[in-house]
Formats: structure tokens, sequence, C-alpha cells
């Protein structure tokens, strides 16, 4: 039998199933204390707990509590890791996921010494803070393969964000051991010891070549503008300083305005005022109080009479 009715669309439908992927919930536990942990998906007791990473044998000693809780006593380092929940015989396979993170003290810091002829440069680097942050540093130092006392590093307590610290006054060509640590609010980090030899003392030619070191490769057009820079400050200083002193020369000050002011009046109605001290005599009945004056004819002029 033939189709006589044109062609035929046949539609296929696939059902593609697979597991979803829920959020990972996120617990914080200090060292040392415990923790329970509830499935975050399934609220029932029929839950089976795995750590990702270990083997099944492993899984199988992990404490699960008869509500379905998983129970971590005393955490460690060593705890810190994701733990999936799964309901026991679910073929859909939907985990539930907990990132635990155990909170420490920091752990060891990363030192390394530069020392010199009587001091001694100490860094480090931090590779953690253990969840909380570093809240010092503490250092010490101490001659090396000795019994004596530690000597603290001033500050004593250094601060979070410094990254090293210098030791002063020790002895040239010397052993030394030095020592540090970081401190968080759970307490402070394994401790980490240095040893560093101070260096001799420099003899006047090699202290010579080595504060020399580099010269042949400094660049002389730096220099030269440096110098430019200095003499065309002090060449402009010194023209403002002349400008200033030939103003302060040639204005006039105001007590010498103030005496020609006063002369020219008295110049003008007596022609014999001379403006000064040693001709002026007591004043006579008509209040006048200078001298006569000879004129080149031998001519006195007597002051005025009013």
């Amino acid at each position: 039998m033939y189709n006589t009715l044109g062609p035929v669309l046949c539609l296929s439908f696939f059902i593609i199933s697979g597991a979803t992927k829920s959020n990972i919930k996120r617990v914080s536990v200090d060292i040392g204390k415990n923790v329970t942990i509830q499935c975050p998906l399934h609220k029932t007791k029929d839950v089976m707990w795995e750590r990702e990473g270990r083997t099944a044998d492993e899984n199988i000693k992990m404490n699960v509590l008869e509500n379905g809780s998983l129970f971590l006593q005393e955490v460690d380092r060593n705890d810190s890791a994701i733990y999936s929940c799964i309901r026991e015989n679910d073929v859909k396979d939907i985990r539930g996921r907990v990132n635990v993170t155990v909170k420490t003290p920091p752990p060891p810091l990363v030192v390394s010494i530069k020392p010199s002829t009587i001091l001694a440069l100490i860094l480090w680097d931090v590779k953690g803070t253990g969840g909380y942050p570093i809240v010092n540093f503490t250092a010490q130092y101490r001659l090396a393969y000795s019994n004596t006392s530690w000597i603290p590093i001033s500050p004593n307590h250094i601060t979070p964000n410094s990254r090293q610290v210098e030791v002063y006054n020790l002895i040239p060509n010397t052993t030394y051991e030095f020592r540090i640590w970081a401190t968080n609010q759970l307490g402070k980090s394994p401790i980490v010891n240095v040893f560093g030899t101070t260096r001799n003392h420099y003899p006047e030619r090699e202290l010579a070549r080595h504060l020399l070191e580099g010269a042949d490769k400094f660049d002389t057009r730096w220099w030269a503008v440096a110098v430019g820079i200095v003499m065309g400050t002090l060449v402009l200083l010194g023209i403002g300083t002349c400008a200033l002193l030939y103003q302060e020369c040639k204005t006039p000050t105001v007590e010498e305005e103030q005496e020609v002011i006063e002369l020219v009046p008295n110049i003008i109605l007596n022609p014999g005022f001379e403006g000064t001290a040693a001709n002026r005599t007591e004043p006579d009945e008509n209040s006048n109080n200078e001298n006569p004056m000879r004129l080149n004819n031998n001519t006195v002029v007597q002051p005025r009479n009013v």
C-alpha cells in the first residue's frame, strides 16, 4: 500500500535526565572545636555522607547522627574538605555539598636574612592567615649555638602590614640566630629559626670600591640637569634680592617725606628760616625765634615785627 496523502512529518522526543548541581554550603569552625553539619538538601535521617577525595572505607568511619547530620569532633587542619550528602537508594544521585573550613593559627612564615657589618635585615612572606587576620609579628635574636636568652627586636609587636625589620648593634663577622612568628586570635604560628653571619669590616680600598660600585653606569646627563636646575634657582634668587634692595633704596622713607612737608611752608613764609635747631633762639616780644641774617651787602635783616 502506498501513501497517497503526501509526505509525513515524524517527530521524535528525547528525555535527557541528569543530576542537578546545587550550591555549595560553607561552614567555618575553629580548630579543636566540634561541629554538626546538616544536609542542605534532604531533611531526613536516611542520608549517607561522603568526603570528596576519600575512599569508601574511610567514608564509612565518619560519624553520622540519627537525624542524618554529620558530626565532626575536635576538628584539625585535615578536616578541611568538601563533604557531600545523598539520600540512601536515591537513583537520581542528587547531592548536597558542604565546604568545611577549619580556622587555625597562621602557617609558618617564609623568612630570609640579609646581614651587613653591624646590622641585619629580616624579611618574611606570609603564605596564609589561618582564617583570621594576623594581629602582629614577633622577632627575636641571639648569638648562634649558645644558650643565651633571646633578645626582642624592637618593636616587640610588629604591625601586620610589615614584611621586614632591621636589627642593629650587631658585631661584625659574627653568626646570629633569628626567629620570628605571626599571631592571630587563635594563637601564634610555628616559630621559624634562621641563621645569618654579619660581614667583616671593609678595608678603605674595598669600602671605596663598594661605594663607587655602579658609578660607571651612571648617566652624566642627569647630573648636568640637576646642576642646571640648582644654578638656575640660585640666579633667580639673586636677581630677586637685587630688585628688592634697589626698590627699597629708591623709595623715600615716611620720615623724610614728613620733614620736607614741614620745611616748605616755613621757607615760603620766612626766607631766613633754615630749619636747624642751632639758629633758633628764645622768642622775643613779637614771638620771633629766628636769628638776624646778614646779606652780602652787609645789610642786616631783622626778624619781622608783628
